[in-house]
């Protein structure tokens, strides 16, 4: 038994694996018999540790249904639990079937795709420095990500964020620009309107998330949006109504501007 344990950790995929596109006509994934046999690498909130893209690099909308059934055959000789999981792209929607147990052929259906590895190395670097108080350093790293993976929708929004969260809104801005060149009509939108507004261009600022909010009034982003709209507006008394609402419909950063 240890035997088989080392053996089967010698192929289980790390943080640090970039797994290649399965062959065509594989089994794998495809039902409860043939789950993927990612082990630890399908578990979590999202499988992969977060890096599943869909094949354009856009960041995928993922639905767990959990447990669905136990495989028959399997390497341990035992049954062993398989969890389902619904991915959407632009292109589609794909059904994934993973096993947390055990650890096979690593490979991703040729529909999706995984951030590189490097691209992780580079977000874990920029949070390093960030908690080692270097900014500088921190910032570079971000950049350093979209510069090693472009083609990913994750690697710019975690550059913008990231510089969000540093109150960089000048980086910020730079990273939601490239992200709304590559991949329009996402939530980068939104993100691009607020440091438009925080970096003093803020009828640009004005302009677009007054578009947004006519084409989703709804949206997740609605909040951050209407905390646009109160950084904009001229009138004081309407830019603070438009504070209290942003701040009451749960974005937090606007609620700073009511104290």
């Amino acid at each position: 038994m240890i035997l088989w344990v080392s053996l089967a950790l010698a192929v289980c995929p790390t943080a640090d694996t970039n797994p290649p596109v399965c062959p065509a006509g594989s089994v794998h994934g495809t039902s409860v018999d043939h789950p993927y046999e990612w082990g630890a690498a399908a578990t979590g909130l999202q499988p992969w540790w977060g890096r599943l893209s869909c094949a354009g690099g856009r960041i995928p909308v993922f639905r767990r249904h959990g447990g669905v059934g136990t495989a028959k055959a399997t390497s341990t000789g035992k049954s062993e639990l398989v969890d389902a999981w619904e991915v959407g792209c632009p292109q589609a929607r794909y059904e994934l079937y993973t096993s947390v147990y055990r650890c096979g052929e690593v490979c991703v259906p040729a529909s999706l795709s995984v951030l590189p590895a490097r691209a992780m190395r580079h977000m874990e670097a920029a949070k390093a420095a960030a908690k080692a108080g270097d900014v500088p350093a921190a910032l570079l790293a971000g950049q350093a990500a979209t510069d090693s993976a472009p083609e990913h929708e994750r690697s710019w929004v975690f550059r913008g964020t990231f510089a969000e969260e540093l109150g960089r809104f000048d980086e910020a801005l730079v990273a939601w620009t490239g992200a709304v060149a590559r991949f329009p009509g996402s939530l980068s939108e939104g993100h691009r309107a607020e440091a438009l507004a925080r970096t003093g261009k803020k009828a640009e600022a004005k302009e677009l998330s007054t578009r947004l909010l006519a084409a989703a009034p709804d949206a997740p982003g609605r909040g951050r949006l209407l905390c646009v709209q109160s950084l904009t507006d001229d009138v004081k008394e309407k830019a603070a109504t438009l504070a209290k609402q942003a701040c009451a419909e749960g974005y937090q950063r606007c609620c700073i501007r009511l104290h």
